[in-house]
């Protein structure tokens, strides 16, 4: 009998599946970010200390390199001072080669 291993799931119970017509990425709002950061004085780098994350990372997402995960998004919410998500991020949906 196998084991049952409460911290493993079965593949089908897998949390953010792909849809298959496309994935929902969101993007930093460069513009508002800059507009946020000059509105209280403060520069990338700061946000980078109070995020915890590195200066370059903070430069990928202003560049659309990366995308910011939930709790970074969060943490950078919270730092800037903004309620609602949507005037700092955009969301995307990726259309995946068949």
């Amino acid at each position: 009998m196998p084991s049952r291993n409460p911290r493993r799931r079965n593949h089908r119970q897998r949390k953010g599946h792909r849809r298959r017509d496309g994935r929902t990425v969101v993007r930093l709002d460069a513009a508002a970010l800059f507009q946020r950061l000059e509105m209280l004085g403060r520069s990338q780098n700061w946000l980078a200390k109070q995020v915890g994350v590195t200066p370059a990372y903070v430069s990928m997402l202003v560049n659309g390199g990366r995308s910011p995960s939930g709790r970074i998004r969060r943490r950078m919410l919270r730092a800037l001072g903004v309620t609602r998500s949507r005037q700092l991020f955009k969301t995307e949906v990726k259309h995946e080669p068949q």
